[in-house]
């Protein structure tokens, strides 16, 4: 079996590799962050929108008026 010859990176090259693996986990992370914060939003958004209607029915059933 042949080896496999390991390329070498020169110095500056290097950091270039590292910088933009850098910056695409930090836009990963930012992406994910949005994700996660829009996800909050809507789940916000439901429990808002369920409470609401529960707040309807018990009106309607009661039949009072509300403040």
């Amino acid at each position: 079996m042949a080896k496999k010859k390991r390329k070498y990176y020169s110095g500056k090259e290097l950091l270039c590799r590292r910088q933009l693996e850098r910056q695409q986990a930090e836009a990963e992370e930012k992406t994910n962050n949005i994700r996660v914060r829009q996800l909050h939003q809507i789940n916000a958004s439901s429990r808002a929108i369920g409470w609401a209607k529960q707040k309807m029915r018990e009106g309607k059933n009661n039949d009072c008026i509300s403040d």
